[in-house]
């Protein structure tokens, strides 16, 4: 699909977009071109988070901004966009050869097999074992990481993806008793290095008699080595699904076998793989006023084309601790080059470790999103909301903003939240490349393959790794 970018007060130098400045009798002194902040009604801070509501919010997860346009105004200069951004998605979503099968397809298919999946979680506790060894890198890790720590699950699995001999003892030692020992290995073509080298290892310290393992890879044995062995040695199998993509792989059976075998019922992850198939649909739309996913992108690609180039996430919580590798690598892998992602922290801690930066007078280059969950407040809640509306002031008086809240951490909101990262991503990626396209005041095409769901730079390192074990005796 192909299309012009002609909308709104966007200019066009040196192939970038730059916003034009709009005429404002009390322009921002701290980011320019961008909305100044409305004075809170009334002098609490729990009012000041709440103010710029500006967001149709329906749903699991609510949506605000600070210090940069409001939903109007995004409708106004990127709605054109944001609504044939949804459709070129939309459009590819299920067909072969786009890597988008975690569209749908992977939530409907897994609905389907949940007895399959909680068989696979059950025949690793058979013999006892109380906490499970996860061996994976990249996608196959971090998206079980941000789910058993959103859940509450985090402590009931240990992971392995570092090969230096003391990650691999520390490994086993944690595994606890070898005759009651669990371990899920996730690979989709059982060559990448990392988790070979992992596997090896292990089998070897849990001896030859050891059987319980399971095995998430390709279901062709002919694209898996993990599955050869797998079938040679008798361990058990589940599947990493065709065209869905590491990152993009968050309720793929690697993650849902852990899930379920750490304790979620199976009740709870219907209803979180039901909350994604909603969210999906909602995601997909192309109103910016009720899409939230095109709003964090637009937020995104407006504070990247107005010269903020370092991008944060900050977590209010340590249930975020999983999400913040998650998601790191999901801008990372899919952003490429676009704009800085300068990193994901968990709170409060970052702000003992980088707000001298981020605050500092010289810094006009950075924009944030507030990741929170929503609560009864009271004084069980007093510090927390003091840290999250405070930080959020004196951030977007200097800095645009977007807060991002979870009504809770039930199984419907984490649905949600996980897919509107991805969807977030998405677009956030397509836009950019769009805005920036020496193409954008013609006709604009993208790739056959989107680049946000491939990683192709990811194997010069490893080519390179290759040769050195090759070449080394």
């Amino acid at each position: 699909m192909s299309y012009k970018i002609a909308f709104g007060n966007i200019s066009f130098k040196n192939n970038v977009q730059i916003q034009k400045p709009e005429k404002k009798d009390n322009p921002s002194p701290v980011v320019k071109n961008a909305q100044p902040l409305a004075k809170p009604p009334v002098s609490t801070l729990l009012a000041y988070v709440t103010y710029r509501a500006d967001s149709k919010n329906a749903g699991e997860v609510g949506v605000k901004f600070f210090n940069t346009l409001s939903v109007e105004q995004m409708k106004k200069q990127y709605g054109e966009l944001a609504q044939k951004t949804a459709a070129e998605l939309a459009q590819r979503a299920g067909k072969p050869n786009q890597v988008l099968n975690w569209i749908e397809v992977l939530p409907q298919t897994q609905v389907k097999r949940l007895d399959e999946i909680y068989a696979l979680a059950d025949s690793l506790k058979q013999n006892g074992s109380k906490k499970l060894g996860i061996i994976g890198i990249g996608g196959s890790k971090h998206t079980i990481e941000n789910l058993l720590s959103l859940t509450g699950n985090a402590d009931k699995a240990v992971f392995l993806s570092a090969v230096d001999p003391d990650s691999i003892d520390d490994f086993v030692k944690k595994l606890g008793d070898p005759q009651k020992a669990a371990v899920l290995v996730a690979s989709k073509s059982g060559t990448t290095l990392e988790p070979s080298v992992d596997f090896e290892a292990v089998r070897k310290a849990l001896k030859d008699d050891f059987k319980n393992y399971v095995c998430i890879t390709d279901k062709d044995e002919s694209k898996s080595k993990l599955r050869q062995l797998a079938n040679k040695n008798g361990y058990k199998c589940g599947i990493i699904h065709d065209e869905c993509g590491g990152r993009f792989g968050a309720f793929d059976d690697h993650t849902l076998t852990a899930l379920a075998y750490c304790g979620m019922s199976k009740d709870d992850m219907k209803k979180m793989l039901e909350a994604s198939l909603k969210a999906q649909k909602q995601f997909l739309s192309g109103d910016i006023t009720t899409n939230k996913a095109l709003q964090r992108a637009v937020f995104n690609a407006h504070s990247v084309l107005n010269g903020k180039q370092n991008q944060y996430d900050y977590y209010f919580s340590g249930r975020f601790e999983g999400t913040a590798l998650w998601n790191t690598q999901m801008k990372k892998e899919s952003h490429k080059s676009l704009y800085k992602v300068s990193g994901d922290l968990t709170g409060p801690a970052f702000l003992h470790n980088s707000t001298e930066a981020d605050l500092d007078e010289g810094n006009d280059s950075s924009f944030f999103t507030f990741n929170t969950i929503k609560n009864a407040g009271g004084e069980k809640y007093k510090a927390y909301n003091a840290l999250i509306n405070g930080s959020l002031k004196a951030y977007s008086e200097r800095h645009p903003v977007a807060l991002v809240e979870l009504k809770d951490l039930s199984p419907s909101s984490i649905g949600e939240f996980v897919e509107l990262k991805h969807f977030e991503a998405m677009y956030t990626g397509m836009m950019l490349r769009a805005l920036k396209s020496k193409d954008a005041q013609t006709e604009f095409k993208h790739p056959d393959v989107l680049p946000e769901v491939v990683q192709p730079h990811v194997g010069i390192y490893k080519k390179e790794v290759e040769k050195i074990l090759k070449s080394t005796p």
